[in-house]
């Protein structure tokens, strides 16, 4: 009984080399292999930067005088150029007043005769669109209140503005 357990030992072992050597060489005869493969793909491209374009028209500065207590001032923000040539992307901006004013005067935009709310001296966002020139058209109605004012003397004070840009993002 020993010597035919062990003979099925030695069987068992050559039938497993056998069958593994038939296995790989059927594996090698059949195409199949397996294996890493590498590959280096070179890209050439030439690419622009977009040219914002944004221009503020101002009018010659205003004066107010103590025969009148208002005035207006006007300007415009425009999405192209003197040549025409028109932004290439989608730009939102704001206009603010920099300048720290007295209480006695108060300040006021309007972009098409509809007021625009000023938070901190700041309009909210708005577009300028790349798709066909724009022109926002603004008016700025500064007035002063002599009431609200406790100086004795007259204000001298000046108002400046800032348009501010910036590119939407995508």
């Amino acid at each position: 009984m020993k010597k035919i357990i062990e003979n099925l030992k030695k069987r068992k072992k050559e039938i497993t080399i056998i069958a593994i050597i038939l296995f790989i060489i059927i594996l090698f005869f059949s195409g199949y292999s397996m294996g890493k493969g590498f590959s280096s793909t070179s890209i050439n491209g030439e690419t622009g930067v977009a040219e914002p374009i944004i221009v503020v028209e101002n009018n010659p500065p205003v004066n107010l005088k103590t025969t009148n207590d208002y005035c207006y001032y006007e300007f415009s923000v425009k999405n192209y150029d003197q040549e025409g040539n028109l932004t290439q992307v989608d730009l939102s901006y704001n206009i603010e007043i920099l300048s720290k004013l007295d209480k006695s005067i108060v300040v006021k935009i309007y972009k098409e005769n509809e007021e625009i709310k000023l938070e901190n001296n700041k309009t909210e966002n708005m577009l300028l669109t790349n798709e066909q020139k724009q022109e926002d058209k603004y008016k700025m109605e500064i007035t002063y209140d002599k009431t609200a004012s406790t100086s004795l003397e007259d204000i001298i004070q000046d108002i400046q503005i800032k348009v501010h840009s910036e590119q939407v993002k995508l």
